[in-house]
């Protein structure tokens, strides 16, 4: 049914909720794993713009970003293979919801965490999840705060 189920992660616990639902689902479908982070430190307090987008990719601080987002995706998946799952992983760098629809085709199943913001820090922030949904070639499943069980 699907190639791949491919998971974005953030780092966070709760973007791990996401990998726990996405993995369920791989191992149910007898799918490979595709863990997937983007390296995005061009976001200002007002959202994210061009210009630091440009400044990001040529500073130190996204080189340090990348080399701690492929770490912490290698570690997530050698937990995975030693359970015997057929895991990849990638590191893109840029806006979080560009990297994201474009990394994935309408064979795949794309897995993400929603924050579960609202009000002041949804407008200020957005919503990675709702702007993905919207956009993505692929089906989208949201793992929601708090609703996958351990």
């Amino acid at each position: 049914m699907f190639e791949r189920i491919v998971v974005a992660l953030d780092g966070s616990d709760v973007s791990e909720a996401a990998l726990r639902a996405g993995a369920e689902v791989a191992k149910g479908l007898g799918a490979p794993l595709h863990l997937l982070r983007v390296a995005d430190i061009a976001v200002t307090p007002w959202g994210p713009t061009a210009a630091a987008a440009a400044y990001a990719e040529i500073t130190d601080e996204m080189a340090q970003e990348t080399r701690e987002a492929e770490q912490y995706l290698e570690s997530l998946a050698a937990t995975l293979r030693q359970e015997g799952r057929t895991v990849t992983t990638e590191v893109r760098s840029g806006p979080a919801v560009s990297e994201l629809i474009e990394a994935v085709t309408p064979s795949d199943l794309l897995v993400v965490a929603s924050h579960g913001r609202s009000g002041l820090k949804r407008l200020v922030l957005g919503s990675v999840a709702e702007e993905v949904i919207k956009n993505a070639p692929a089906p989208v499943l949201v793992a929601r705060a708090g609703a996958i069980p351990r």
